[in-house]
């Protein structure tokens, strides 16, 4: 029987591997990558049947053919059910062999085709995603930036005419200077959120920072400001903590959420900062007695250009980029930030990041093994033939009948 099925599958153009029996065909299917297998039922100590789950959990596009002497439907049911793709009874010729042999082979390559067309597909669907994406931030930078530029050429066209007294002229002036740097600032962070994402792209090298320093430092810039607004401003440091990133990465987090709480907290409020460490992850919480955010505005809360219509109504100058900055940094870090608030009772922000960076996953060797044994995903035409190797498994037992090479 193997014999047979090896002549007329050779004379195909399959490149054929035989077996006897469970042991030897698993020691095949470890040394060698096949398309298409022949299992015969009855075999010495077991049953063909047995292997289609090893075949198939290290291929599940691997086809199998079940052979048996037996016409019993039964076992057809349970081959189909346990992953054959057909059935034969023996004795067949080899034209039936062969008939089956290629409608699994047309069958593997058509599977392989409707993935690849699959994938295709999702890909389209991915950029066309990213593409409305880039659309709608390119439309809001656009507005962002049209607002201020509109309100300076308004009033440089108001002195140019000559409607504006030298009385009124400075303070028009310091409206002008102030629409510039909210345009500057809208720049500032769009570059900022540009670098990050290349960063992230490109692993751009770290080293040990001290995060308590880089608190210090933005807490003793910002200070001024809750001093001028008659803020309670509490600072609290649990020990040195260490943390292996970019500097300004870590800087970008402290200074977009302390200064967001100094803004967002009216006259004589309470903004409290805190940084611990429990040796494995650095703690980080911005805590305000401010304006708060509602919970229908949490789920926007980190996209580009969002804004709340608190912090819209409180008059407070913003891009809409600081948050969406903390949230790429946070998770290029691979940390967590939470929020919890409601409308007039203030913002709690808290994150989390590991102290050491997570290790970049390494290729499994056992799954490069494995991935190097897989078959190519569509069988090549080779001499004006389809191109496959096969593994047929049969006993002992079968005679073989010269006028028929696949023949019992």
């Amino acid at each position: 029987m193997r014999e047979g099925c090896r002549r007329a599958l050779t004379r195909a153009g399959f490149d054929t591997d035989t077996a006897s029996d469970l042991p030897e065909a698993l020691a095949l299917l470890r040394r060698n990558t096949y398309e298409l297998f022949l299992l015969d039922v009855m075999l010495p100590g077991g049953s063909g049947l047995d292997l289609l789950d090893p075949i198939l959990s290290r291929d599940p596009d691997a086809t199998c053919i079940i052979i048996t002497g037996f016409s019993s439907i039964e076992v057809a049911v349970e081959a189909i059910r346990r992953g054959a793709y057909n059935f034969l009874s023996k004795p067949f010729t080899s034209d039936t062999l062969l008939v089956a042999v290629n409608q699994a082979v047309e069958r593997r390559r058509l599977k392989a085709i409707e993935r690849a067309s699959q994938e295709l597909e999702q890909a389209k669907e991915e950029l066309e995603r990213l593409d409305q994406v880039k659309s709608q931030l390119m439309l809001k930078v656009a507005h962002e930036l049209r607002a201020p530029v509109a309100a300076v050429q308004s009033y440089v066209n108001l002195v140019l005419a000559g409607y504006v007294s030298d009385k009124e002229l400075t303070p028009m002036l310091k409206r002008v200077q102030e629409r510039l740097q909210e345009m500057l600032d809208v720049i500032a962070d769009l570059l900022e959120l540009a670098r990050l994402k290349q960063a992230a792209q490109q692993n751009v090298p770290t080293a040990p920072v001290d995060m308590a320093e880089i608190l210090r430092e933005v807490c003793d810039l910002l200070r001024p400001q809750a001093q001028a607004k008659g803020q309670e401003f509490v600072v609290e440091v649990d020990g040195q903590p260490c943390i292996v990133a970019d500097h300004e990465h870590m800087r970008q987090i402290w200074m977009n959420l302390v200064s967001n709480a100094i803004k967002y907290t009216p006259q004589g409020g309470r903004v409290s900062v805190k940084l611990e460490s429990d040796g494995q992850m650095l703690r980080g919480t911005v805590q305000d007695s401010g304006i708060g955010i509602a919970k229908e505005d949490m789920q926007n809360l980190f996209q580009e250009f969002f804004r709340t219509e608190q912090a819209k109504a409180s008059g407070q100058m913003g891009t809409g980029l600081g948050l969406s900055i903390v949230k790429q940094v946070v998770d290029s870090y691979q940390g967590t930030i939470k929020v919890e608030s409601s409308p007039g009772s203030g913002s709690r922000f808290s994150f989390e990041l590991p102290l050491q960076p997570p290790p970049t996953p390494q290729p499994d060797a056992a799954a490069l093994k494995e991935a190097r044994r897989r078959p190519a995903p569509v069988p090549q035409a080779k001499g004006g033939r389809t191109h496959a190797r096969v593994l047929a498994l049969s006993d002992d037992t079968g005679q073989e009948d010269p006028s028929n090479p696949a023949g019992p």
